[in-house]
């Protein structure tokens, strides 16, 4: 069989070298490893897992299989998306939260943990209907892709797209029943914001009722309503009608880095730079930071 080019343009899904695997031949050559190598790759001591400040468990794949997901996250990156996600290559969460600027209110919400609820049979089912690969072929992709073949590992590259052309049927649906409403919708990995004149408390309903008819969950807290003329915080970025602005905690995060760096041992002081840097250049990403004479933007107050 012809082997498919990987092109740098996105191609369509059925273009995908990860498209009709049939065989353990273009297994092979579709990821680069044997089918009998793979079977090791399943013990545990391919992950690193830990729980980050926020009680949130990363699970991050070591050494080769590490490198394999890398290199099926390159293949499904490659795939035509459509125009709503901006959580691909190409775009950014500051062009996400520019499709936003203008005078129109503006609703928004978060899936609950969106890589734990996608599970090792919804990979499996995707593999299969969509990506028409045999079922011991998807068996086995799904085995490598999930975590303990139970779900999408948090801290793995691959995760953020399986997720969603697992879920894409839902956003899909999402996106026309928000064009109904006449707004625009946008997706970044898990955040979901749409802006326009219908952008209304009973349209954020009923966006998560869809949600939940898919089997996923909404976070309450950052389910939110914003008036037209208010700011809003959208994907780390505060947008008014006319720009973006870096939100307030950001600044003083920058603030007291700055303020601290002088005082720190000087063992601290090379990787507190850093991490200054950082954040200055994230800050340079949302607006034309130029140092600490900043504007702060107003306190982001959503509407009943």
């Amino acid at each position: 069989m012809q082997s498919k080019k990987t092109p740098d343009r996105p191609y369509p899904l059925a273009s995908s070298p990860l498209y009709g695997i049939r065989g353990k031949g273009q297994f092979e050559r579709a990821i680069g490893l044997t089918w009998d190598q793979t079977d090791r790759l399943l013990h545990r001591r391919y992950y690193r897992v830990w729980t980050t400040k926020k009680d949130r468990e990363i699970q991050q794949p070591l050494y080769e299989l590490e490198k394999l997901h890398a290199r099926i996250a390159n293949l499904l990156a490659r795939i035509e998306m459509p125009s709503y996600v901006f959580s691909r290559r190409g775009r950014s969460y500051v062009e996400n939260a520019d499709r936003h600027k203008g005078l129109s209110p503006l609703i928004k919400t978060d899936l609950t943990k969106f890589y734990p609820s996608t599970s090792w049979p919804m990979v499996f089912r995707l593999l299969v209907s969509r990506f028409n690969c045999a079922k011991d072929v998807a068996h086995r992709l799904a085995d490598l892709c999930c975590y303990q073949q139970k779900h999408l590992p948090t801290g793995s590259a691959l995760s953020g797209y399986l997720a969603f052309f697992a879920a894409q049927p839902m956003f899909d649906r999402i996106a026309d029943i928000l064009g109904r409403h006449g707004c625009e919708m946008t997706l970044f990995v898990d955040d979901l914001t749409a802006s326009g004149a219908g952008a209304t408390k009973h349209a954020l309903e009923e966006v998560r009722a869809e949600i939940r008819h898919h089997g996923f969950a909404t976070s309450e807290a950052k389910s939110k309503v914003y008036r037209a003329a208010a700011p809003k915080l959208v994907t780390g970025a505060i947008v008014t009608p006319t720009r973006l602005m870096l939100p307030n905690k950001q600044h003083l995060k920058i603030w007291a880095a700055r303020r601290s760096l002088p005082v720190l041992p000087k063992i601290m002081r090379a990787a507190a730079l850093r991490a200054l840097r950082g954040r200055i250049q994230q800050a340079h990403q949302v607006l034309n930071y130029s140092g600490p004479t900043f504007e702060l933007a107003a306190p982001v107050e959503p509407s009943g």
